[in-house]
């Protein structure tokens, strides 16, 4: 079977993702019965970088202590073995040399997807005051470990799986038929290899699973929860943003985690993905690149917004000239809902750029001195501008019990009435700029 040789390298080799030699004595170390914490220090403190990153982390908001902590004991201390081991593990995957122009992936913003879906599980279950938050974060790290053995060892292949994933319809499809095996099960196997507790095993190895059921909460809840949460790596059917929706609003009821926590969070991801990834010490790009990145998942956002628009215009049309009130009131609902949540998210990303430029003009990490940020303030607005025109538009249409009051071609015509409460807004706008009694009225 095509698998067998993924599966029998794992099993057979000691050394995998060229650990450097200071992380395998941890390992093993740390996988040993007998071993100190002081022997831990001491190993942590012949690799200077691993060094750094220990005592970032110790020191990290994420912890709040109220001390500095300013020695590789008191870090070790703090982080426990398990943190440690599995940091020492992400140091190795976020320095691993990926082949990006062979696997056409863009490493950097793979990397800030394994930050932000680690951040998104922390603070999740920081909101459902759930025990183990740090082990969510580091399994929302390590979720996606199977995919960098592919990218390390397997290169070729997975360009294969890359290039093919609009025909399978998703990753985990493309990968099963054409490796065999996916990486989230892979990533078990590594997981297991490396005597993580089942918790972390099973967070790593179901991750893109949803459950039907859900009786007491576990690591691998939050971990599914955050990575819904956040844009896949690659996803080339839009249909594919509609299905995770829909098992965002599943996933979020069973674990009784309600709408206004997930667009905290949300909102939030973007800034905490920065800061995490300086503090440890992780090339995810400047933040003008990482704003760049974030606006064309923007616009693709966009996109796939207007053709579920136009296609719940053509459907809107056969329903009405076919005279099925009962399908057309299903149908309406079904497009309100999904267009909030489209709406939503967008609105949550244009107010995060927002604020990540004024944040970096205020503090002075971007420097503007040809006012090139004007132009990207002025499109954050206009966005924002169109965004309410359509919640407004939406804010009607709700009322479907009183649908017989429009007409076809205001049931049908959405763009041009979003387009009329656009300009109307322009009008508003220019009557406060020029403080006429209309605007004061």
């Amino acid at each position: 079977m095509k698998e067998l040789r993924y599966v029998e390298r794992i099993r057979s080799e000691e050394s995998l993702l060229s650990m450097p030699q200071s992380l395998s004595q941890i390992l093993t170390m740390v996988n040993g019965d007998d071993f100190s914490m002081k022997d831990l220090s001491r190993v942590i403190m012949k690799d200077p970088g691993l060094t750094t990153k220990a005592l970032k982390m110790a020191n990290s908001a994420f912890y709040r202590h109220q001390c500095k902590i300013s020695t590789v004991d008191q870090a070790v201390m703090m982080l426990g073995a398990m943190q440690v081991k599995c940091l020492a593990l992400s140091a190795s995957v976020f320095q691993t040399a990926l082949l990006e122009k062979v696997c056409k992936i863009d490493i950097k913003a793979m990397f800030s997807h394994f930050i932000s879906v680690a951040l998104g599980a922390r603070m999740l279950a920081e909101a459902a005051d759930f025990q183990a938050a740090e082990e969510a974060f580091i399994a929302g790290l390590l979720h996606d470990i199977g995919l960098v053995f592919f990218l390390n060892h397997y290169p070729q292949d997975y360009a294969q799986v890359v290039e093919n994933v609009g025909r399978y319809g998703s990753l985990i499809e493309a990968e099963k038929g054409i490796l065999g095996i996916d990486h989230a099960a892979v990533g078990r196997m590594l997981a297991e290899k490396w005597n993580f507790p089942p918790s972390l095993c099973e967070a790593i190895g179901q991750h893109h699973m949803i459950p039907d059921t859900i009786d007491k909460l576990e690591v691998v809840h939050f971990v599914q929860l955050s990575r819904l949460i956040n844009k896949p790596i690659i996803d080339v059917n839009p249909r594919n943003t509609e299905l995770r929706i829909g098992a965002l609003a599943d996933l979020a009821q069973l674990m009784h985690v309600d709408r206004k926590k997930i667009d905290e969070v949300s909102f939030s991801l973007l800034a905490e993905t920065l800061a995490t990834a300086e503090y440890l010490g992780i090339d995810i790009g400047d933040p003008a690149e990482v704003m760049a990145r974030a606006n064309r998942e923007l616009f693709n956002s966009y996109l796939t917004i207007e053709n579920l628009f136009r296609e719940r215009q053509d459907l809107s049309r056969r329903i009405i000239a076919e005279e099925r009130r009962a399908a057309m009131l299903e149908t309406k609902n079904i497009a309100i809902a999904t267009l909030s949540h489209y709406i939503n998210n967008a609105a949550m990303a244009i107010s995060g750029r927002g604020q990540l430029i004024k944040m970096f003009v205020d503090k002075g990490t971007v420097i503007d001195p040809d006012k090139r940020l004007e132009p990207v303030i002025e499109v954050v607005e206009k966005s924002v501008k169109k965004i309410m025109a359509v919640l407004e538009e939406l804010r009607d249409l709700t009322n479907l019990e009183e649908i017989q009051k429009y007409s076809d071609s205001q049931a049908i015509n959405i763009d041009d009435r979003v387009k009329a409460r656009l300009q109307k807004m322009d009008e508003n706008s220019s009557d406060v700029i020029t403080g006429s009694p209309s605007a004061r009225r």
